[in-house]
């Protein structure tokens, strides 16, 4: 005999493991299943491994629902199991008891399979029926499905009418008398009825497997029918509601059923959509799903694995479909999976975004959909990954490691089915937890408690979003420019800079979030790609903040991309190694006052000593305070952030008669005023020697004038 604590989720037993030994649950309880199908409880008293015969195997998994106690006892015959019995005579009872009662627990699984089983198949039936008669009105031929035509329902098991079901009822029924009368007067009678029990559980088990066997196979012969129906059905909806559109009155067809149109569409192994459709239906009975619990945790994991092997399926499978379902849109735009869980109000806003979504004309405000379009076609690579690798270099490293051979290595370059899974797999996945605000709560699929704010007002759509970038370059004219370099031999001139406007991509993430991410400033080694930020599609915060902190932390990186390892550097001026040289040695700085290096102190501590941060905290007061005239710096950081992220020429002339800024704007246009000057000598220089001024010339003598 040995005792054995067990805490809650411990899996004790796992299906088809031999039965060596007896436990006997003194404390807590243990859940019993098999799949989704078989689910039972063994409480106090319940004799684990009692119904099957020792060195059998155990049919199901046994795992803690609770924290409790087991006494394990050795387990080679029948005699073993009536030695405990009978060495325990004041717990025999609740042994009996507990026996009893899983016995009826499988009673009622066989008869809740046996159930599913008939209402399977005759929805079945009703669904063939409704899919020709859609068919009918959407004008296609239907398929024939010999699966579904030969399917009958199950012919009720025996055992569930017999007189030892009925026997094992009216113990149940009569459990309390039981162990106040009978079970007390004989421990032979608490001995009986456990082994007539585990008796009645081996001819129960069998036809349990037997039922289990039919739903599967069921399931599986008629997959194909149920994904077209689905299909057809969310078309034929879909019609109703454009109708309904056209027609200018009414309310909309309501969505329903959309978990099962996505699932359907994505064609996913029926084991991944039968996972995600218990889960989401687990969460959604969730009282508080912002909770951190660890069994609330493990649930939001399952969700995320199938939520993004849905995706990637269903995308794959968009791209050669003739029309994608609505509910199959709001899925890719807006992580929307079940309208119970949206609930009604937001399902309806979420299906009016979705239809009438408006690209952004420039292409550079995508939704996550559009974006992996882009990759599958070959219009732009993947982004980095967690180790700051991108497509080309991840395949390289592959190589190196003798992942892949050198053919496959070439034939990944190009490979757009394995660029969108990179992508999908490590910056979507990322990113949308990222800009979801809370990484520990996070989960991909929409639902209303997660709706903080309305949704009309939080909507970050492309045109929003391209007006929170403009009013930001409005300000910061230079914010997206950097140098590029060519050379023009023929005029003896080795290197020329200049430099060029790249505007970002802005990749919306499917959630409802709070936050911004500057993804990477650049794509690859080019320093004139476009950089990728990653944003909430309904976003709570204020959008144009977000897009400015982001565009602050592009400032950052893209200097340190430019700079290379001399960023820190003072010998080497730059907007990083100048405000790094400030911010180390602020205490020396004759132009801070004693309060202003307070100040300074107090701004470190509060962005645990990152310069990064604390530039990006004083960009953003730069940008919205300062351009204002509203004096929130100090000079030193006044001075570095005007000369490296210059006002645009309407804010310089508003504060041209500001004592704090009319010295470092006269100085500043005197300097570009020379600049340009230098440009028009290269011009006529160009000019006299016969040859057409390049492009670059040109337009670097317009950035400099702007």
């Amino acid at each position: 005999m040995e005792k054995q604590e067990i805490t809650k989720g411990r899996v004790l037993h796992h299906q088809g493991e031999t039965v060596k030994r007896l436990e006997l649950v003194l404390k807590g309880s243990v859940s019993v299943h098999a799949g989704d199908d078989v689910a039972l409880q063994a409480g106090n008293g319940a004799i684990l491994g009692a119904f099957t015969p020792a060195g059998g195997a155990y049919r199901y998994d046994y795992t803690a629902s609770e924290d409790g106690l087991l006494v394990a006892y050795d387990y080679n015959s029948e005699e073993d199991l009536v030695s405990i019995i009978e060495s325990a005579p004041n717990i025999a009872p609740v042994m009996a008891s507990a026996s009893i009662a899983l016995v009826n627990e499988l009673i009622d699984a066989l008869e809740s399979l046996y159930e599913k089983g008939r209402t399977l198949v005759l929805d079945l039936k009703s669904d063939y029926a409704d899919y020709r008669n859609v068919c009918a009105r959407m004008m296609v031929a239907p398929q024939k499905f010999d699966s579904v035509e030969a399917q009958e329902p199950p012919e009720r098991p025996d055992i569930l009418s017999s007189w030892q079901t009925d026997l094992c009822r009216a113990w149940d029924e009569q459990d309390e008398t039981l162990r106040k009368v009978y079970y007390p007067a004989d421990i032979h009678f608490c001995v009986g009825n456990i082994l007539l029990a585990a008796q009645m559980a081996k001819l129960l088990q069998p036809e349990i497997d037997a039922m289990t066997a039919f739903l599967r196979d069921v399931r599986e012969q008629t997959d194909d029918f149920l994904r077209e129906y689905r299909t057809q059905k969310a078309k034929l909806e879909e019609a109703k509601r454009q109708e309904a559109l056209g027609a200018g009155g009414g309310e909309l067809p309501a969505i329903q059923n959309a978990m099962d149109t996505i699932v359907a569409f994505s064609g996913v192994a029926r084991d991944v959509a039968d996972a995600f459709r218990k889960d989401v239906g687990a969460f959604a009975r969730v009282t508080n799903k912002t909770e951190r619990s660890d069994t609330l945790r493990r649930l939001r994991r399952s969700i995320t694995e199938n939520f993004y092997l849905i995706y990637e399926a269903a995308f794959f499978r968009s791209l050669t479909a003739d029309s994608v379902p609505a509910e199959v849109k709001m899925f890719f735009l807006f992580g929307f999976v079940d309208e119970n869980l949206a609930g009604a109000e937001n399902t309806a806003a979420l299906y009016k975004y979705a239809l009438l979504w408006e690209d952004d004309p420039d292409g550079r405000i995508l939704t996550a959909y559009d974006w992996l379009r882009k990759i599958y076609a070959g219009e732009v690579p993947p982004s980095k990954n967690e180790f700051d690798q991108d497509w080309s270099e991840c395949v390289k490293e592959q190589l190196r490691t003798h992942e892949i051979t050198d053919k496959q290595a070439e034939k990944l370059m190009t490979d757009g089915k394995a660029m969108v899974h990179f992508e999908l797999s490590n910056m979507i996945a990322r990113a949308n937890k990222m800009t979801y605000g809370s990484v520990l709560s996070f989960v991909p699929v929409f639902f209303a408690e997660e709706v903080v704010r309305p949704l009309e007002k939080s909507f970050a759509s492309p045109a929003a979003v391209r007006a929170a970038l403009d009013h930001i370059r409005s300000i910061d004219y230079s914010c997206f420019y950097r140098p590029a370099v060519t050379s023009y031999m023929q005029w003896k001139i080795n290197m020329f800079e200049y430099h060029v406007e790249v505007l970002p991509y802005v990749i919306l993430m499917p959630n409802f979030g709070s936050r911004g991410v500057m993804w990477q400033e650049i794509e690859g080694r080019r320093r004139t790609t476009p950089a990728h930020f990653v944003l909430s599609i309904f976003h709570s915060a204020n959008l144009e903040d977000t897009v400015l902190n982001m565009c602050a932390q592009f400032r950052w990186e893209m200097c340190k991309r430019i700079q290379g390892v001399h960023y820190g550097d003072i010998k080497d001026p730059s907007l990083t190694s100048e405000y790094i040289g400030y911010l180390q040695f602020y205490k020396k700085n004759h132009d801070l006052s004693a309060a202003m290096k307070e100040k300074v102190k107090q701004t470190l501590k509060r962005y645990r000593n990152s310069y990064r941060d604390v530039f990006i905290a004083e960009y953003e007061i730069f940008l919205q305070n300062e351009s204002s005239g509203m004096a929130r710096l100090n000079k030193v950081s006044r001075d570095i952030l005007f000369k490296y992220c210059t006002f645009s020429e309407a804010y310089r002339e508003s504060l041209g008669s500001n004592p704090q800024y009319a010295q470092l704007i006269s100085a500043w246009t005197s300097n570009q005023k020379n600049k340009v000057q230098t440009m028009n000598f290269m011009r006529q220089k160009i000019q006299r020697m016969g040859g057409d001024v390049p492009e670059e010339v040109d337009r670097e003598i317009a950035f400099l004038q702007m």
